[in-house]
């Protein structure tokens, strides 16, 4: 009798797990795709490369089926990145790489050596201030920090380096350290550097080495085009009735990159847990076939332009006309607050769905809805009149686009209960 109790109990945990996310497998992946051997999935080191052999390696452990013969979807784009030296100096002192400053995301190769003018909003406000400096000066430092000029300081700074040609600028900032990425070069070099590092009644000496590799050119029609070559991840699972309609379910692995040698940014929240989200829903589905095909599709390039899944669409594998609807994951790392359906107001029938499912089971504390928004890889999809959300969680998460948003930041907060959601909602969709 105790032996068939423990069986029956084990029985039950087994049914249990079956049924819900494996909040431990996505941890797992979490941490795996913020290691620093991904380099944070941009374009040096072949980080993207090695994030999606991953997740191509993660969707066969799973058991999904190639699609059209392939799991990966090539696709060539240009994109500026930092493989080498980015140092900055300032009077002696090295500066620590995306905690002290940030440099431009198209910033050209470039070397300097020597002191920098400093100039405050009110001078650029002075119009006898460029007179003084004169168009020949190359350099400057710009405090934009002081919320006094909230609203002037963004048009005044964008006159003074349009006026003039400078090839370097140093702007001071109170703001959070927030980088991005670039598919062209500027002509200049913008140095956002923390206004606490600059003592602004000293002179200001600079040693500035920062090394770039871009990866395009411009055609003799004066064209942009591309060198780098990445790739979307795709795999699919067969339906057990309508084999002509399909679901999708998308999220980008890719990310910023390195800022040089020191400065990675890991990418946790945005979007190594929307990859660990869209795993979940894999092994889920892969243990129960549901009525339509499924497809998973983890996209490269969003940061850079939302390049990988603009190229899907414009070269779709699965025909576009074939998807029933479309949920593109992005940002699962914290739902203390719910979640947020980014084109809920335009597909009204489906969000009725999803609020019921919700208000049924209480999932989610809240769940919203926004229209139409270019925000994240559903966008190229829905403007082809494909049906779609992009779902992100709600919560209190203060890193993005920054070092900090690493493996270890993640609270996952309510991943499990989205899950479920998600899992329920995309159920509910098969008629």
């Amino acid at each position: 009798m105790k032996y068939f109790l423990l069986i029956t109990i084990g029985l039950f945990y087994f049914i249990l797990n079956s049924n819900a996310q494996d909040t431990s497998y996505a941890r797992k992946v979490l941490n795996e795709l913020c290691s620093p051997k991904y380099a944070g999935r941009g374009y040096v080191e072949h980080g993207d490369k090695k994030a999606a052999a991953y997740i191509q390696n993660q969707f066969k452990s799973i058991g999904l089926k190639k699609v059209e013969g392939t799991y990966q979807q090539k696709f060539t784009f240009p994109v500026n990145t930092f493989p080498g030296k980015v140092i900055v100096k300032y009077n002696g002192q090295l500066l620590v790489a995306g905690r002290d400053y940030i440099i431009n995301a198209g910033c050209k190769s470039y070397r300097y050596k020597g002191s920098i003018n400093f100039s405050s909003i009110d001078n650029l406000k002075d119009s006898s201030f460029y007179d003084r400096i004169g168009y020949n000066q190359k350099m400057a430092v710009i405090d934009t920090f002081n919320t006094k000029y909230f609203g002037e300081a963004v048009l005044t700074n964008k006159k003074y380096l349009t006026d003039f040609k400078k090839e370097l600028i140093v702007k001071l900032t109170n703001d959070k350290m927030t980088w991005t990425s670039a598919y062209e070069q500027d002509n200049k070099c913008i140095i956002t550097l923390k206004s606490n590092v600059f003592d602004r009644n000293k002179p200001a000496e600079f040693d500035i080495e920062i090394e770039s590799e871009f990866y395009g050119g411009y055609s003799e029609q004066g064209q942009l085009y591309g060198t780098y070559t990445s790739q979307n991840v795709l795999g699919m699972l067969e339906g057990t009735e309508n084999r002509d309609s399909f679901i999708v379910f998308t999220a980008h692995y890719d990310h910023l990159g390195m800022m040089g040698s020191t400065a990675m940014f890991p990418g946790a929240n945005d979007n190594a847990s929307g990859i660990a989200m869209l795993l979940n829903l894999a092994k889920y589905f892969k243990a129960h076939p549901q009525k339509y095909n499924l497809l998973f599709i983890a996209f490269s390039g969003e940061e850079t332009g939302l390049i990988g899944s603009q190229f899907y669409v414009k070269h779709p594998i699965i025909p576009l006309e074939k998807i029933h609807f479309l949920i593109n994951i992005d940002l699962m790392g914290n739902g203390a607050e719910g979640v947020m359906a980014v084109n809920g107001a335009t597909f009204k029938e489906q969000f009725n769905l999803l609020t019921k499912i919700n208000t049924k089971n209480n999932y989610l504390p809240t769940v919203k809805a926004r229209g139409r928004a270019q925000n994240s890889d559903h966008f190229y999809f829905s403007e082809a009149g494909v049906p779609c959300f992009f779902f992100y969680l709600m919560g209190p998460y203060p890193y993005y686009h920054d070092i900090d948003d690493k493996a270890s930041a993640v609270p996952f907060t309510n991943f499990s209960n989205a899950f479920l959601l998600f899992r329920d909602f995309i159920i509910g969709l098969q008629p």
